[in-house]
């Protein structure tokens, strides 16, 4: 199975940052859930919903037998070749747990699925926006348009991924963004977890055009 070709594009705006002139080409919905246990946080899990525009490019690659799932073989191999991709670059994710951010080293649990409809339907963008300017896209990185709209409605690709943390603990932040704003990230408002606050980081931030930065969502949890 090929390298889906719109995370393969990501991935190459992400290691070269030269390179990655739009903003944002993939735009990703996230959903953070926790998981405690004995009165202290365990597990923080990260669900992505990719745009339709990204998954119609994608799923194709992802779904072989083409009967609109992904099957647990198809999510094997496909955690194969991109969760070591996805690790290079941290997972797009900072952690906190009382002291320092730090990213994720251990390989998640990872599986996926696609919402049919889609769950995830972001406004309309430019995503070739800022391409020509400075250093152009190279014609094999170039996001092409799906061979024709699917007839019966859009659709997401949604990737799940469960990462352990380091130890238990009653605190716990999760920061997920690409600092480049090639993938826009943004958490779903209205399914933040009891006990959790949303709020843009101070710091974290993607500035594609200087002066207006896009400050990364961040989600903190605690517990009593």
């Amino acid at each position: 199975m090929r390298l889906p070709v719109a995370l393969a594009i990501a991935l190459a705006g992400l290691l070269l940052p030269a390179i990655a002139m739009a903003h944002p080409h993939i735009w990703i919905q996230q959903i953070v859930r926790v998981v405690a246990k004995d009165g202290r946080y365990t597990h923080v899990e990260i669900e992505w919903r990719f745009d339709p525009f990204s998954s119609e490019i994608e799923i194709p690659l992802i779904d072989e037998d083409h009967d609109g799932k992904i099957s647990a073989h198809e999510a094997t191999l496909l955690a194969g070749e991109m969760m070591p991709e996805f690790k290079k670059v941290g997972y797009l994710s900072w952690i906190n747990t009382g002291a320092k951010d730090f990213r994720p080293t251990t390989p998640p649990e990872f599986s996926a699925r696609i919402d049919d409809p889609a769950r995830f339907v972001p406004p309309d963008w430019d995503r070739s926006a800022g391409d020509n300017a400075g250093m152009p896209m190279p014609a094999n990185k170039r996001v092409d348009n799906p061979a024709a709209p699917r007839k019966t409605g859009p659709r997401n690709l949604v990737y799940l991924m469960r990462f352990a943390l380091p130890e238990p603990s009653k605190f716990v932040s999760i920061t997920t963004f690409d600092p480049e704003d090639f993938i826009r990230i943004e958490v779903d408002k209205g399914s933040v977890p009891a006990g959790c606050k949303l709020a843009k980081h101070a710091s974290y931030k993607a500035e594609f055009v200087r002066g207006h930065p896009v400050f990364a969502d961040s989600v903190t949890c605690r517990l009593p």
